[in-house]
């Protein structure tokens, strides 16, 4: 018997509605709609596009075809991928489907056949595999047995993880009976503490030293660092670091947020576009001298609908990175009340980078004083 399936079944569907950006797919088009379905000419799109006028457009690599709605006589779209968990039948019903209406799909339309060859055998072979007994796991075709034995392992690490972690738990306890304090990754006395330098390198600052630049891949991998760090700690350590992790991966997900959306926003324009020259062709007298004004009215509505939503969007977008700079902001202060001089500079020098992206002086200014980064700045040598 199979091992209980993973939760979310098969992501598959072919079938959609016209005006929406899907995935690629096979569309069948005819010149004349009483034309034969063997002589369908068949090309591969990756979007079409309703523009609510008499045209269809479909994109198909580097190239438009914009075709009347009646010479689109068929359309199949392909699954872009299979799941990574596979377990049991109801995860491949969806697929089966799928293979089915390729199938027939190419039958009706000859010439699509080439086209929905390769995609057809792909799932066709990922089938197999599941029929010959085989189980998908993490992306992977694997036996049971296999599986059974992945488990397993894991169970045990997590077992000595556990145990690891109590070990740890009293061995603190028996460290702080004797008065030490846990300090960046050091058990020392109070005293030893408060005669540390505030600018000497910590677990910390070391875990965040690749956002000195205060880019995005910066700010990857100091997320990295910070989560493997935060794994073996507990008590107020991990609470340190966890809250160090959330201010930079909030700061710069907000950031990438921000900049899809300004590159969405142009693509939105470029539709709103559309529909102010459909409504412009919609007032233009036919060769009745008749002009459809409720279709002109209808383009126009969308083309103001479009531009405000995208202007809604955007603004929300901009006051979510503001947010997230005020918030990472006030982290900085807050690790330099807590000696952390080196990771207030950083995070600091990191918040001045992705506000002067964004903001003017006026729109931003951050809180944690320019003179308390100077200066420490100049106390600290390493990478600026």
């Amino acid at each position: 018997m199979r091992s209980p399936g993973h939760p979310f079944a098969i992501l598959c569907a072919f079938a959609f509605s016209i005006g929406a950006a899907r995935s690629a797919g096979v569309a069948v088009l005819k010149e004349q709609i009483y034309h034969r379905d063997t002589s369908a000419r068949a090309v591969v799109y990756s979007r079409i596009i309703d523009s609510h006028g008499p045209y269809l457009r479909i994109v198909s690599g580097r190239t438009n075809i914009d075709i009347l709605r009646s010479k689109l006589v068929g359309h199949i779209e392909l699954p872009d991928g299979i799941r990574d968990f596979i377990m049991e039948e109801k995860d491949v019903a969806c697929l089966r489907q799928s293979l089915r209406d390729v199938r027939k799909f190419a039958d009706r339309y000859p010439r699509s056949a080439p086209l929905l060859e390769m995609p057809a055998a792909a799932i066709a072979a990922h089938l197999s595999r599941f029929d010959a007994g085989e189980v998908r796991f993490e992306g992977v075709w694997i036996s049971e047995t296999t599986l059974a034995g992945i488990r397993e392992s894991r169970r045990r690490e997590d077992e000595a993880q556990a145990l690891a972690d109590v070990e740890k738990v009293v061995f603190g306890a028996a460290q702080r009976e004797k008065g030490l304090v846990l300090h960046d990754g050091r058990w020392l006395t109070k005293r030893e503490i408060d005669e540390l330098p505030p600018e000497s390198p910590t677990e910390l600052s070391v875990a965040i030293e690749p956002l000195w630049n205060g880019d995005l891949d910066g700010a990857r991998f100091a997320v990295k660092n910070l989560s493997s760090l935060a794994t073996g700690q507990t008590g107020v350590p991990k609470v340190r670091t966890e809250r160090l992790l959330g201010a930079i991966r909030n700061l710069f997900l907000a950031e990438s947020r921000h900049t899809d959306q300004i590159l969405a926003s142009t693509a939105e324009t470029r539709a709103a576009a559309i529909h102010d020259k459909n409504a412009a062709d919609w007032r233009k007298p036919n060769g009745f001298g008749n002009t459809t004004e409720e279709a002109a009215r209808e383009s126009r509505r969308k083309a103001v609908q479009i531009r405000q939503r995208t202007a809604d969007e955007l603004a929300s977008r901009k006051q979510d990175l503001l947010d997230q700079l005020r918030e990472a902001d006030i982290v900085t202060a807050d690790f330099h009340k807590l000696r952390e001089d080196r990771v207030a500079l950083i995070l600091g020098s990191a918040v001045r980078a992705v506000s002067a992206r964004h903001f003017t002086n006026a729109e931003f200014r951050p809180n944690f004083p320019d003179q308390s980064m100077a200066s420490i700045r100049e106390r600290i040598r390493g990478p600026r």
